[in-house]
């Protein structure tokens, strides 16, 4: 029996544009869909429950601040980002639907190891809830 692929929504330009973050995503058997507006991750939320949504904070419609009140008691684990000079900063919103209060905000060189945990995590609860018998 295999262990369910971990469910990813990149939201925004960038998380849309980043090759590299979404190869490294699907290395890791991660079913990744893209949605570049608000609008559109709000569609794909209400169709589907995402793992891991990694969202720019800015977007063409309105800000992805609205994302954390709606995935709040899900099982969601939330990242926001924003642009600046050298990559970008990362904000973790939401840990398995439980508000981050007071955590860092990530540097992009540190976000890749932060992810890591947020998969590692996910794996080590999908193997504690596959039933035995």
């Amino acid at each position: 029996m295999g262990i369910k692929p971990t469910t990813v929504l990149l939201v925004g330009e960038t998380a849309r544009s980043s090759q590299q973050l979404r190869e490294w995503l699907n290395k890791r058997s991660c079913h990744c869909q893209i949605a570049t507006s608000y609008q559109e991750a709000c569609t794909l939320l209400s169709r589907s429950e995402f793992d891991l949504v990694l969202s720019q904070y800015q977007l063409p419609d309105r800000t992805a601040f609205p994302l954390l009140d709606w995935l709040v008691g899900s099982s969601t684990t939330l990242f926001l980002s924003t642009a600046v000079e050298t990559g970008s900063l990362w904000l973790p919103m939401l840990e398995r639907g439980k508000r981050c209060v007071g955590a860092p905000i990530l540097r992009s060189s540190d976000f890749t190891e932060a992810l890591q945990k947020v998969l590692d995590a996910k794996v080590h609860s999908d193997e504690v809830l596959v039933p035995s018998g």
